[in-house]
């Protein structure tokens, strides 16, 4: 509980969340009277500090939901966003790569949840697609969901492409005509 209070308030709300997620409400309740209020100041328009542009933006395009048991990591999130904008008005990738578990996609979910940034760098929003292990069939299913959104608002319906090929292919039109960023 010591390393706990020399971090921020998250950190504490993250630790009382975990104990009432892992079965420990005994414990939990003892912490209560101390969690600390969470101010909604700064014109944002939510607890969690996001506006309702991000909310948006963020779910249209499928991205995880911050998890209940949160511990910010703001050095790696920015790394993050420092590498998002390095890309500028370039296409490109950012990997972010680690062992399983290790908070991949929560750190990358998290560097997105910056208004500035999706403004500034991601005008068309984001597309968020987890992949993992999938066989062909999956994985062609996954495919075809990208393709349905990122052709969302075509004037000519397209059929779901048939094969992996197919789907590769109409993916790598779309990034390269319709979505370069």
């Amino acid at each position: 509980i010591n390393i706990i209070l020399t971090k921020d308030n998250n950190s504490y709300r993250s630790f009382y969340n975990a104990l009432l997620h892992e079965g420990y409400r005994d414990l939990a309740a003892l912490l209560q009277d101390g969690i600390p209020a969470i101010s909604s100041g700064n014109g944002k328009s939510s607890m969690d500090g996001m506006t309702s542009y991000v909310k948006t933006i963020l779910c249209e395009g499928g991205v995880p939901q911050r998890p209940v048991v949160f511990v910010t990591r703001p050095k790696l999130v920015d790394a993050i966003k420092q590498k998002l904008c390095g890309l500028g008005s370039d296409p490109g990738w950012v990997t972010v790569y680690g062992m399983a578990g290790c908070g991949k996609t929560v750190l990358t979910a998290e560097a997105l949840r910056d208004h500035q940034l999706l403004e500034d760098y991601f005008p068309g929003g984001v597309h968020w697609i987890s992949v993992g292990k999938q066989d062909k069939a999956g994985l062609l299913i996954k495919l075809q969901n990208l393709c349905s959104r990122l052709e969302h608002d075509s004037t000519l319906p397209q059929r779901p492409p048939l094969n992996i090929e197919e789907a590769r292919d109409r993916l790598r039109l779309l990034m390269l005509r319709k979505y370069p960023r």
